[in-house]
């Protein structure tokens, strides 16, 4: 698969076939996916690949939880809070074949730069391209999934759970299979002119000079 097609159509899947996906599969997204940009080209990324049943649903009843009580309020407000794809998701998680969840190494984020230790955000940059690179590895070879961060409100059991080491963290759930429905073609996405600017904030926009907007 193209790379650039895998981009435009690697949505979020939540809605699965009942089908196996074999190990060696797995192993060939991994083995892609390392080769991802990490700071100090540390690769402190620890994946656990969640097969059993047993395990699958502990994970589920985790992950619902989580859901039910962190996520679900914040649609209250909105028609059919509780129906959603997300809301179905997260009730039949364990039916899916597998879930990948990722993991990374406290000290694999850490640098000599307090500005950039101290941040909310900046530190992720050394573990998310990792998690992208697996989403687009599992959509090449044709799998769904959906990147979430279901399991950080109950990291704490989660982790005990898995037997993660207290030096490592969760930074990612992903449930995997093969989509109910074909991938779509065209994901809905704002188009450059609304996020880009020459120079500055506010600067004149990008525009489209070679037609390349769809």
């Amino acid at each position: 698969m193209e790379l650039i097609d895998a981009m435009r159509t690697a949505g979020s899947t939540r809605e699965f076939r009942n089908e196996a996906v074999p190990d060696e599969i797995i192993y060939r997204v991994l083995d892609n996916a390392r080769f991802a940009p990490n700071g100090g080209n540390r690769q402190g990324w620890r994946v656990i690949v969640v097969r059993d049943p047993v395990m699958r649903k502990s994970v589920r009843d985790l992950y619902l939880r989580s859901w039910v009580e962190n996520f679900q309020p914040l649609f209250a407000h909105l028609p059919g809070n509780g129906t959603r794809p997300a809301d179905r998701y997260a009730e039949h998680l364990h039916e899916l074949p597998l879930q990948l969840i990722v993991l990374v190494e406290r000290a694999a984020l850490k640098t000599t730069v307090s500005a950039i230790d101290d941040s909310a955000i900046v530190p992720g940059a050394s573990i998310y391209p990792f998690v992208q690179s697996v989403v687009l590895a599992l959509r090449a070879e044709g799998l769904g999934t959906v990147l979430t961060a279901g399991l950080t409100p109950v990291a704490a059991e989660a982790k005990q759970l898995l037997n993660v080491p207290d030096e490592y963290v969760i930074v990612a759930h992903m449930g995997v299979g093969r989509p109910a429905r074909p991938f779509p073609t065209r994901l809905k996405r704002k188009p450059v002119e609304e996020f880009a600017s020459i120079d500055r904030f506010g600067g004149p926009v990008l525009k489209d000079a070679e037609g390349l907007r769809a």
